[in-house]
């Protein structure tokens, strides 16, 4: 696996995943007598058919969801996802306002609002509705959302708050890899080396021990404090993989641009 950049296409996919495998049928719904039950497995499916991409699948549980509570706040949180990928940007806020009418407590839906307002560069909305739900403290994906917050911060040009972002992602979830990357790129351009090295680090062992692959962002990060701390050797051996794996990457040019290859 890749460690990628962090995005809020990643985000919403780590927020989709769901715990084992649905296998309700239709058949066995239908004669469930209790339709909060039926609401849930609907719901359920609907996520399910979203993660495999499989759009008219998971429209047609959500449908059958709404049917019995049009104003379910999964439901329509749901129904908001498919109308972001589908590029239906107006269908899929209002989607996101109804589900957050009907239940403000509902941060799962609060945070897929926040990612498509982050993704149309609304990052003022994005962050208060992520600042909201990092205010759940019963949340599982809390430290996803601070990582969210700290984007959002870059993007509005606040550095220290993004880093105290970054910080309180890795207080609650120390493994986070987005947000150990994140930080690093961070203390890199505000030249505190030692302490990105010590990020940097523990991102090295992240990437080690869950088999992930570096981003060109991960390998630019370890030329850069390899080069200030004279490593030569390791600096030399971060530049070829990048070379090698991105050659047309933004990080490779910059690294060709400060070091001359």
């Amino acid at each position: 696996m890749l460690l990628k950049r962090s995005n809020f296409i990643l985000i919403t996919s780590f927020l989709l995943a769901l715990t084992g495998c649905v296998t309700t049928s239709d058949s066995s719904l239908s004669r469930n007598a209790d339709p909060e039950v039926a609401i849930a497995r609907y719901v359920d499916l609907g996520f399910e058919y979203i993660k495999r991409e499989d759009f008219t699948r998971a429209r047609k549980h959500l449908d059958r969801a709404l049917e019995l509570d049009e104003d379910n706040p999964a439901a329509n949180s749901a129904l908001g996802l498919i109308f972001s990928r589908q590029g239906e940007y107006k269908l899929a806020e209002e989607s996101f306002e109804t589900a957050l009418s009907s239940d403000p407590t509902y941060t799962r839906g609060r945070t897929y609002y926040g990612a498509l307002l982050f993704s149309q560069q609304r990052f003022e909305e994005a962050l208060e509705q992520f600042v909201r739900a990092a205010e759940d403290t019963t949340y599982n994906a809390r430290s996803q959302v601070y990582t969210n917050i700290a984007l959002c911060h870059l993007r509005l040009g606040s550095t220290s708050k993004a880093e105290y972002a970054y910080e309180r992602s890795l207080q609650l979830d120390r493994f986070n890899a987005g947000s150990l990357a994140g930080i690093t790129e961070v203390l890199l351009k505000l030249n505190e080396y030692k302490r990105a090295q010590y990020y940097y680090n523990r991102l090295i062992k992240q990437i080690a021990s869950q088999a992930l692959s570096h981003s060109p962002q991960t390998l630019w990060q370890g030329v850069r404090i390899a080069k200030h701390f004279n490593a030569h050797d390791q600096a030399q051996s971060l530049a070829n993989l990048l070379q090698e794996q991105y050659p047309d990457s933004p990080e490779y040019q910059n690294y060709l641009s400060q070091y001359g290859g």
